[in-house]
Formats: structure tokens, C-alpha cells, sequence
């Protein structure tokens, strides 16, 4: 069987410090869908938490505790394997992976974006009807309609939705 994207997480850590500047490192997200299951696993380095959006419905944020960005383990001195968390979806849940520059994205002087008002915009728009893409162009459109057309961080988003099992 070929490695799998959860299979070596601890090799990332080690490549970014050994082949980069000291203190050099990338934030990430790796998750790995059952498509016939419907069980998503995934690992978090050093991002927010993924939403879970199911009947059009935000249920609440996926909870997988962050590990240091990969790069800063090795330098941190990190023991601990990384969590890998797992969650069941159902058939046409939704899964929004977003980077901290949407939900920090604030007016100069204003108050931030927030995970409120992402979330709020990511269930209007959620509905089984509405293809992935048109959601995040949405929400991608709300976050620059926000920040007036200008953006600090990174602001990246995927959404990915599982329509059920792939055996008929």
C-alpha cells in the first residue's frame, strides 16, 4: 500500500527544521477521508480548528488539539506524537479548513473578522444545494468586502463535503 498523508507526520517536522533557517515553519493542516466510511482523520499543525456543517447547519468546530507548526517541534524540543482525531461524517456534511488570516482579517482600527461571523456566513451559504466552490467564493468575497480588498495574512479556505458512500 503507498504511505498514506497521516502515515509519517513526524517526518514533516524534521525536514522543515533540518533543511531550513532555525525557527523557520509552516503551518498545515492533513486530513484523509474514508470515501466509503464516511471517517475523516486528521492533524492539526498550528491552525483553527476545522467547522463542521451538517443540513446546512454549523454544528461546531472539529476538535484536534494543534501541534507546534511543523518546523518547531524539533526546536522546541516536542516528545509527544501528534494527535491524529477522527470524526464520522454523515452523508452531505461539510468541512471548512481556513487558515487564522480569515478569521483575523479586521478593518484598520476594527474589530476582527471572527469565527462568529465566519461561521454565520458558512451556514447561510451551506445548504446541500450550493456547490463547495460557490461557498467559499462567498465567504472569500465577505472576508475582502470586510478587510476592504486588502489582507495582512494569508487567508485560505477549503471546504470538502462527503456525499456518502462511494459503493453502490
Amino acid at each position: 500500500r503507498a504511505a498514506a498523508p497521516l502515515d509519517r507526520l513526524d517526518d514533516r517536522d524534521e525536514v522543515i527544521a533540518r533543511h531550513r533557517p532555525p525557527f523557520t515553519f509552516a503551518t498545515g493542516q492533513i486530513a484523509e477521508i474514508d470515501v466509503d466510511s464516511g471517517v475523516m482523520t486528521w492533524t492539526n499543525a498550528g491552525h483553527p480548528l476545522p467547522i463542521l456543517i451538517r443540513g446546512g447547519q454549523v454544528v461546531g468546530e472539529l476538535e484536534c488539539r494543534p501541534t507546534p507548526p511543523w518546523g518547531l517541534g524539533v526546536a522546541l524540543g516536542r516528545t509527544e506524537a501528534p494527535e491524529v482525531a477522527t470524526a464520522n461524517l454523515a452523508p452531505g456534511d461539510g468541512v471548512l479548513f481556513y487558515t487564522d488570516g480569515v478569521i483575523e482579517a479586521h478593518k484598520p482600527g476594527g474589530e476582527l473578522f471572527g469565527l462568529e461571523r465566519l461561521a454565520d456566513i458558512a451556514g447561510r451559504h451551506a445548504s446541500d444545494l450550493v456547490e463547495p466552490e460557490e461557498i467559499v467564493r462567498q465567504i472569500v468575497r465577505s472576508v475582502l468586502d470586510y478587510k476592504a480588498e486588502q489582507l495582512a495574512d494569508d487567508a485560505t479556505l477549503v471546504f470538502v463535503r462527503w456525499n456518502g458512500s462511494a459503493i453502490s
